[in-house]
């Protein structure tokens, strides 16, 4: 009975609406009132597309041919206006949420491309994010470090470190460290870390960037060795460059010539140890030629006493390349 009473109520007004816009005559008659609001509002017709204008004379057809609106252009738009160069900074318009999305698969490309092991974290140090160098480096898988603390993997960061390294990367600042960080398996390696502050999730993420640096720790010690057995060598020790002018030479040479200071060998010739010696640079030659010479030669001490040494001269060597000389002497016998 409820729905009756609504629907007389809404013919009723409907009657009253036809009835404004109805002429005179036809006010009092249903039928005559639905024709005439069918007249003073017609259904819409659909506009019959006009011919593209002719071209004038003289212009190529293709040159004058209709160009297309990009899809999405207001009504009204030209195809110059639609084609409006983008200003630069400007991202290119898409659906609500493709700039963000594009920014985010170029994030997780920048992370399975880079070599170091990248560690994203919070800014109190715990881990939301890593790549795949993260297993090749620190032997555990990357969902097994997430919400990880920092210092598991680096021990030397503590919570006092963290503040400190927070302070330092405030200024859109680097801070670099050389730690000792931890594998899955409880080994140490030598690691240089980088540090800088993104907003990822939070304001002032941090990412660690971890690169392993136990083959260069490896070989720089091999290197320091190498030196510390030369500087103790009984024999005399001198390198020299392509140009000939001696750049190390260790404290046994200078104990033959009887030179006091480092000063004052370093930046000599080395053919200036074995003036006296008719061969002259014959020996100095032949090394740097990249054969390997060894004799007998008189050389002359810093007092301008003479003496012999046995001499071996080869070729030091960057690669293929040779860059210098090095050569050994040792006190000649007494025939």
């Amino acid at each position: 009975m409820v729905y009756n009473i609504i629907w007389k109520e809404v013919e009723q007004m409907i009657r009253f609406i036809k009835r404004q816009i109805a002429p005179a005559g036809a006010k009092d008659d249903p039928a005559a009132l639905d024709r005439a609001v069918a007249v003073a509002d017609p259904a819409p017709q659909a506009q019959p597309q006009s011919a593209p204008k002719a071209p004038p004379p003289n212009i190529p057809v293709a040159s004058y041919a209709p160009q297309p609106v990009a899809p999405g252009a207001p009504a009204g738009a030209t195809p110059s206006s639609a084609a409006a160069p983008r200003p630069a900074g400007q991202p290119v318009a898409g659906p609500p949420g493709q700039y963000r999305s594009d920014h985010k698969s170029l994030y997780k490309q920048l992370l399975r491309g880079m070599y170091d092991a990248i560690l994203v974290t919070d800014p109190k140090g715990h881990v939301i994010d890593s790549n795949e160098r993260v297993r090749d480096i620190f032997l555990h898988e990357p969902a097994d470090v997430w919400d990880m603390e920092i210092g598991k993997l680096i021990p030397g960061i503590t919570p006092s470190v963290l503040e400190q390294i927070r302070s330092g990367v405030a200024d859109k600042r680097h801070v670099m460290i050389d730690a000792r960080c931890l594998r899955k398996d409880g080994q140490y390696f030598p690691g240089e870390v980088a540090v800088c502050s993104i907003n990822l999730i939070n304001e002032n993420d941090l990412v660690f960037s971890i690169r392993d640096m136990e083959r260069r720790k490896g070989r720089m010690q091999l290197l320091r060795s190498f030196q510390g057995a030369m500087a103790n060598d009984l024999s005399a020790i001198a390198v020299a460059g392509r140009d000939g002018r001696i750049t190390y030479a260790n404290k046994a040479l200078r104990t033959f010539w009887k030179i006091t200071k480092d000063e004052d060998i370093i930046g000599r010739f080395l053919v200036s140890l074995w003036t006296g010696d008719e061969q002259g640079d014959k020996p100095f030659q032949t090394a740097v030629a990249g054969e390997h010479w060894e004799g007998t030669l008189v050389a002359i001490a810093s007092d301008g006493s003479k003496f012999k040494v046995q001499a071996a001269l080869g070729t030091d060597r960057s690669d293929t390349e040779p860059v210098g000389v090095v050569c050994a002497f040792l006190p000649a016998k007494e025939s």
